[in-house]
């Protein structure tokens, strides 16, 4: 096995093409190479402001970090463990860089989720989660970057050794308070600052005043980078003399290992801080603490009852929250429970959780008012997902009915991240304790149908949802019909039952139609226009598709856009017209790229077109790939689409040699889904099949005379491929096409 040297995956080389696993890797390298690119693909954490210092620590790492597959770095808390971890991992320059966050973690079995959430894999129906993760990562290079590992040490070790045992090609960078004890770790001590201590206070106050004192100040403080920087940012509204007269009272940071000992020592600090606030400051301050999933400006304002931009803006300047690259805010977990001890202290802990729950049930709640959701309602869910987390486990009493809601919306966030085992349980066991009359009733049960069809309980499916039309029928609420119904045709459709299907369907558009609900009607009408097509009747399919488009480019999320365009392609298939089914499957792969589960239909189309056009390798590629993924995801394809690409993988099979066919296929298992959209999407892939051939014979020196004798075809045929690729990768010579060859 070979490791391509564009995209790191192993695949079976041939002498011809050694160092890539594909021809789309091939041609990537070459404009990488020649436009000085990189090809590092970094998903760390983002910082608004500069890194200061460490240079010798960050060398030492680096050398460390080239000798060890395992290398943790340990110290107190607010020592900067993870700043200078992410540091090093952006040095590190590795192909694929992932953060396995842990801190918001409370229990020992959703450290493997954890891993496998950053990594992108999926739970799969009936497999253990770790043994998928570990399946996903054996064929990939990828540098782990596993943060606050301190109160989960044994559970991280044991996937950590998992990892390193099984898959050759991961490597991890740890942070922790104590060393995870792994198989070959390498562990490496952080301490505070010396001298870059002064450089790292002077610019976070924003200017550089009487070094001498600055650095007295940050020699007390032990370089701790957390104590310095709020005491920088303190410095900015006292003088330094003062700031130093509060250090004997304020601070005490110890570097014991006992946690309550960390909360204390920084309590100290946070304390210190708080103590030069103001009286409004104050109150924002601690009705903050119960949003641990972060907040933006609204929220912020219901929990505090009036205007908070200056406040929260005071905040942020005196380092008490801190500002993330999305906009939203946080509060560092210490400081969070800090405030959460004045909230009690105050006795507005119960006022401020009733706002909270009050609030995120609010985001649900155009659910059980209306038929579809806008794509800024979800987003609105998927960003305080961990706060309803919060919510459901800390605020929300057992009798209250929004549990129900709650527990709604996380199923709901589930779907879309692939995870819904456990939230689904969950809903379950709420619905089950709830009255029959309870408010968010119809709701759950429509998330109930939809969990029990993912899991392939289709009778209980219809159940659900049919007891949920039933329930809004009866209590006058028309404006969901149009919703539930589409629910109730997406069991029946689980149940391979067409003729409910589409008479759900019908009844959908129809209530739809009644109520002015434009955009759920043109969502049903697509589904109806699905199964049209794969009953065979194009032209009505077509019509329905085509009216329903416009109004979901208008107003549905790029994802679900992308699954009408993909119908449309496959309209296009049937109509024998391969240029618009290419344009429009392409279309649906940049409209989903963002949606790893998404974009599999469309690679898939822009793989059946590469086939019925002739390019038979590189439609097995994508196919294969796409599989390969589904299995991983858990996703499997609709019949008559299946049909359609084992039809595709049939005529490929048929076009390629034995040994052409099986080297699409490994090289297809070698992609991971970034690989794979990239390559539908490669428009340089057009070389067909015979053009590559004739290209690395034209490296090889041959002429266009010999070239025709070795494939058997005519001097003219030759003359013509070679002026084409030349046309294609824009070369004006033969001398240039030998040279693009030889280096890709």
């Amino acid at each position: 096995m070979g490791t391509c040297a564009s995209c790191g995956t192993e695949f079976a080389p041939l002498p011809s093409r050694a160092r890539y696993c594909s021809n789309a890797c091939r041609q990537r390298a070459y404009r990488q190479r020649s436009a000085g690119t990189s090809t590092v693909v970094a998903e760390l954490p983002g910082y608004d402001d500069a890194f200061v210092g460490r240079e010798r620590e960050l060398a030492e790492l680096l050398s460390l970090l080239r000798k060890h597959r395992m290398l943790t770095l340990v110290g107190s808390a607010g020592v900067g463990k993870t700043r200078l971890a992410v540091e090093l991992a952006e040095r590190a320059r590795r192909t694929e860089a992932r953060t396995v966050e842990l801190g918001k973690l409370s229990r020992p079995d959703q450290v493997v989720q954890a891993f496998a959430e950053a990594v992108g894999v999926y739970q799969h129906a009936g497999v253990a989660l770790r043994t998928t993760l570990l399946q996903e990562l054996a064929h990939r290079r990828i540098l782990l970057l596993v943060d606050n590992c301190e109160h989960l040490v044994e559970e991280c070790c044991d996937v950590v050794d998992a990892l390193l045992s099984r898959c050759p090609g991961v490597q991890v960078l740890a942070t922790s308070r104590e060393a995870l004890r792994a198989v070959g770790e390498a562990v490496y001590p952080v301490h505070g600052m010396d001298e870059d201590a002064v450089r790292l206070f002077a610019e976070r106050a924003g200017e550089h005043g009487d070094q001498q004192a600055i650095a007295a100040i940050c020699a007390r403080l032990d370089g701790v980078p957390l104590a310095v920087e709020l005491a920088a940012k303190v410095s900015r509204s006292v003088s330094l003399d003062e700031l130093a007269d509060h250090l004997d009272q304020r601070l005490d940071l110890l570097s014991d290992v006992d946690e309550r000992t960390r909360h204390r020592s920084l309590r100290a600090a946070i304390a210190w801080s708080h103590d030069l606030l103001t009286r409004h400051e104050k109150e924002l301050f601690r009705r903050l603490a119960l949003l641990p999933g972060g907040f933006g400006l609204d929220i912020a304002q219901v929990v505090h009852g009036g205007p908070v931009i200056g406040l929260l803006s005071a905040l942020q300047a005196k380092s008490l929250v801190v500002r993330e690259s999305d906009g939203r805010f946080r509060m560092l977990e210490s400081v969070r429970l800090y405030a959460e001890e004045r909230l009690k202290e105050q006795n507005e802990y119960e006022v401020t959780a009733e706002r909270i729950i009050a609030w995120l049930c609010g985001l649900g709640e155009p659910g059980v008012a209306s038929s579809i959701l806008a794509p800024e309602q979800l987003t609105a869910q998927h960003q305080e997902y961990d706060n309803v987390v919060y919510a459901f486990a800390h605020l929300v009493i057992p009798e209250d009915e929004r549990r129900l809601m709650l527990a709604t919306v996380l199923l709901r966030v589930c779907f879309d991240r692939g995870y819904f085992a456990e939230a689904g349980a969950v809903l379950m066991q709420v619905l089950d304790q709830t009255p029959a009359d309870a408010r968010y009733r119809i709701l759950a049960l429509e998330y109930a149908s939809l969990l029990a069809s993912h899991e392939e309980r289709h009778d209980d499916a219809v159940k659900y949802a049919a007891e949920a039309v039933e329930t809004a029928q009866a209590g006058g609420q028309h404006e969901i019909m149009c919703r539930l119904h589409r629910t109730l045709a997406g069991a029946y459709d689980g149940a391979d039952d067409l003729p409910n299907t589409v008479s759900a369907l019908r009844q959908s558009i129809e209530h739809g139609v009644r109520n002015g609900n434009d955009v759920s009607v043109a969502v049903s009408r697509h589904n109806l226009g699905w199964c049209l097509l794969n009953t065979g009747d194009i032209g009505e399919a077509a019509l329905l598709v085509e009216e329903s488009l416009p109004i979901l480019r208008a107003h549905a999320r790029p994802d679900i856009v992308a699954v009408v365009v993909h119908t449309w392609g496959c309209i296009a298939l049937e109509q024998g017209d391969l240029t618009a089914a290419g344009a429009r499957f392409a279309e649906g792969v940049r409209m989903s790229a963002h949606v790893p589960r998404a974009v599999l239909e469309s690679v898939e189309g822009r793989a059946v077109v590469a086939v019925l056009s002739g390019r038979h390798e590189l439609g097995v590629r994508l196919l294969v790939a796409c599989e390969q993924l589904r299995a991983t995801w858990v996703v499997p394809a609709q019949p008559w689409w299946r049909r359609k690409m084992d039809a595709a993988l049939d005529v490929a099979r048929e076009a390629l040699s034995r040994a052409a066919f099986t080297r699409a296929v490994s090289a297809g298992r070698a992609m991971d889904v970034r690989h794979a959209v990239e390559t539908a999407l490669d428009k340089e892939t057009v070389l067909s099949d015979r053009q590559r051939m004739v290209v690395e014979l034209v490296a090889q020196g041959m002429t266009n005379a010999q070239v025709a004798a070795k494939l058997g075809i005519s001097h003219r045929t030759v003359e013509s491929h070679v002026h084409n690729v030349k046309a294609a990768l824009n070369l004006s010579s033969r001398a240039q096409l030998m040279a693009w060859a030889q280096s890709n």
